[in-house]
């Protein structure tokens, strides 16, 4: 009992003295068919389609608006604006039309009045001259000197107001045109906002320009027009499409979006229908990533993708999945984002080599969702982990 005793604590002692059975999860390093496409989500539209927009030249208040997706006939109304705030402004126009022509009637007064006086004036100087020039006597015998000399003086003094009176009538006149002028222009000012408040008012009701299905439009918040809503001068509230070529508007996470281009290849899948997909290709990609949604700081970029074929099924508004080629798929030497780790700027990953793992240096190529692909440092065959080992699994001689 005692051998046997013993030998059971020495078996006991060796699986002690074993080194623990290894955890950390592998990936072998092999060939594989490497393609780059990107997820997007989107919505159908028509390519072409005439807007209906705002009409005046302020913010103007919605009153109603016609049911969305309804086939519309030509001259149909589709929306009505609230009449309120433009009838309030043109009326203020008018009053200040109104106070312009009052404030030229009183200039055109003061100027008569003005003017009446300085030709009072200048009849009273003309009077006061004839009485001197009649009297007026150089003889020394009967006069002296200085009441010859004080005669004269009177006559060019007279002669010179007479000359003042004549220019300050002038530039009486010159100043008060002047003066009527500058309420002339402002007059035309107010005349011309309120020509364009009386063509708002007769343009409140929007009709459409021809037959088609009433689409209406998103802002750059995601929000459709709506009754309450102010809406800016111009601004487009509703479409007509041509329902004969349809395109989708998708949206790509900025994380996500690699190597974006026009013409890559896209598959689009209609969500009420996953059974059907359709081929399309991207027509245009915005310059920036922007959020799509109040409130969601997720930022996107927008992407047009052109679909050739117009199907039954294919309606504006209808949401859509969408898959865009970027690469298409070709054997390349790839592994696992996951299997990647960055130190200083270096790629590495560990490679396995017998109960340890080393850290080697890589090159990498283009990257997808899932994998990278590896230019330089693997071969085919290398088992790489998946995780970071410990330092007690990592070699001391793989250090970078």
């Amino acid at each position: 009992m005692r051998l046997v005793s013993l030998i059971a604590l020495l078996v006991a002692l060796a699986a002690c003295s074993e080194a623990p059975q290894q955890t950390i999860p592998t990936y072998q390093v092999a060939e594989r068919d490497f393609r780059i496409q990107i997820p997007a989500i989107g919505e159908l539209e028509a390519a072409e389609a005439t807007n209906i927009s705002s009409p005046g030249r302020r913010p103007m208040v919605i009153s109603w608006l016609a049911e969305e997706n309804q086939t519309v006939k030509k001259g149909q109304v589709v929306a009505r604006f609230d009449a309120e705030q433009l009838l309030l402004d043109k009326r203020e126009e008018q009053l200040e039309m109104m106070m312009l022509d009052s404030d030229m009637r009183k200039k055109n007064a003061e100027h008569s009045k003005d003017q009446n006086s300085l030709n009072s004036d200048e009849v009273l100087i003309g009077k006061e001259f004839n009485f001197v020039d009649a009297f007026a006597i150089d003889d020394l015998r009967l006069y002296s000197k200085l009441e010859i000399i004080d005669t004269l003086s009177n006559k060019e003094y007279l002669g010179a107001k007479d000359n003042f009176i004549d220019w300050k009538l002038n530039s009486l006149d010159e100043q008060n045109q002047s003066a009527l002028d500058v309420l002339e222009i402002r007059k035309q000012g107010h005349e011309a906002k309120f020509k364009q408040h009386e063509q708002a008012l007769s343009k409140l009701e929007v009709k459409a320009p021809y037959d088609g299905l009433l689409v209406y439009d998103k802002n750059w918040r995601g929000d459709k027009a709506s009754v309450g809503q102010t809406v800016f001068p111009g601004a487009t509230i509703a479409k007509i499409p041509n329902l004969s070529h349809m395109q989708a508007k998708v949206y790509v996470l900025d994380k996500d979006a690699i190597g974006l281009a026009n013409g890559q290849p896209v598959e689009v899948t209609l969500e009420a229908f996953p059974d059907q997909h359709f081929n399309g290709e991207v027509k245009s990609v915005s310059g920036f990533s922007r959020t799509i949604k109040r409130g969601n700081p997720t930022k996107y970029f927008e992407v047009i993708v052109d679909l050739p074929v117009k199907a039954e099924q294919m309606q504006p508004g209808q949401k859509v999945t969408a898959n865009i080629n970027v690469k298409k798929a070709e054997p390349a030497l790839i592994v696992p984002l996951q299997a990647l780790f960055n130190q200083q700027g270096n790629n590495f990953v560990y490679v396995k080599q017998g109960q340890d793992f080393v850290k080697q240096p890589v090159s990498t190529g283009q990257k997808n969702l899932y994998f990278v692909e590896i230019v330089e440092g693997l071969s085919p065959g290398d088992n790489i982990a998946l995780s970071e080992p410990s330092v007690q699994e990592t070699s001391a001689g793989g250090q970078l």
